[in-house]
């Protein structure tokens, strides 16, 4: 009889050779899965930004400007200088019918504060969480409640404030105070809200709404907001920093040891940048990179109002609407 070979199985050397084959293809495979599902999340959030920057210019067809910032939540005080007297709602408020939000936005009672639970229902509402205002690369709290801070629903994104941090505003007709007014977005201490006449260094070189990653910091009641400022306790100057960003801070900045402030700058979980929507609808990844000005505003320089002296960076000069400088390619 012929004799009957046995199959042959794998020897140790040649299983050991397969699996690091396999290795290798998932090293080479994985980087390349990452970076489409970043990309993916990065198309998801310029599409959302685009959202807003269209219901921005919506806005400004029917009521002639585009929202304000923050309407400031201080006390009646008597000053006419001071930002007083305000509900706390913001502009993610105001754009609510132009994202397929109006049902919400008519629950909202806008002549009382957000805060406001009876007769309204204004601060349960200001809970309501709203997948457009997160960016899927952020990954944020829907709610958020931190000591001092009512709960209230979180945003991965905020407007564009100033090209320093300025309070977003500060005292109405008092100079230098009044300087620091130069971007898109503020208090509701300028008087009237922004025409995009006003914008004359050009729409196409303004920033409108960028990323604001969630917890820059330990500082709770600055983290994104959706609706407004619903701090309960501190009153809310400083709370405009929930709604608006700045451009005194880079991009992504790395605060150093116990500074609170990189929670008013842009920033973002995408690679090298954040994303921003600009005063023309159009949406733009700007690098991490782009030239800066590391200089903060000083109250009684006037090399730092907006089109004397020292010149901003590109990071600043994009913030600002009329400075009067131009902007080369970012």
């Amino acid at each position: 009889m012929p004799a009957v070979r046995r199959p042959r199985g794998f020897t140790l050397v040649e299983l050991l050779v397969v699996i690091a084959i396999i290795g290798v293809l998932v090293a080479l495979l994985l980087p390349a899965v990452q970076t489409a599902r970043e990309s993916a999340r990065r198309m998801r959030c310029s599409n959302q930004l685009k959202q807003f920057g269209m219901a921005m210019h919506n806005y400004h067809d029917i009521y002639n400007s585009f929202p304000i910032g923050h309407m400031y939540r201080g006390a009646l005080d008597g000053n006419p200088n001071d930002a007083q007297g305000g509900t706390g709602f913001g502009w993610g408020t105001a754009i609510l019918p132009f994202i397929e939000q109006t049902a919400l936005y008519n629950q909202f009672n806008l002549n009382l504060p957000i805060t406001n639970t009876s007769p309204s229902n204004n601060l349960v509402l200001a809970r309501t969480h709203l997948p457009i205002f997160a960016c899927p690369s952020d990954l944020k709290p829907k709610n958020f409640t931190d000591g001092a801070v009512t709960e209230s629903a979180t945003s991965s994104y905020k407007a564009c404030g100033t090209s320093y941090d300025g309070w977003h505003g500060g005292a109405v007709g008092t100079a230098p105070n009044r300087l620091r007014y130069n971007g898109m977005f503020d208090r509701d201490n300028r008087g009237a809200q922004l025409r995009i006449a006003e914008i004359t260094d050009g729409t196409t070189n303004q920033f409108m709404v960028g990323e604001a990653k969630w917890k820059m910091d330990g500082n709770g009641r600055n983290r994104g907001r959706i609706f407004g400022a619903t701090d309960v306790t501190t009153g809310a100057q400083g709370a405009s920093n929930a709604l608006m960003i700045n451009g005194q801070w880079q991009i992504n900045w790395t605060a150093p040891q116990g500074n609170p402030q990189p929670h008013r700058t842009a920033a973002s979980n995408h690679p090298g940048g954040a994303m921003f929507c600009l005063a023309d609808a159009s949406v733009r990844f700007v690098s991490e990179n782009i030239q800066h000005t590391a200089s903060a505003w000083v109250n009684d320089n006037q090399a730092f109002s907006t089109s004397q002296g020292q010149p901003y960076g590109i990071y600043q000069r994009l913030y600002s609407i009329a400075d009067g400088h131009s902007v080369s390619e970012f």
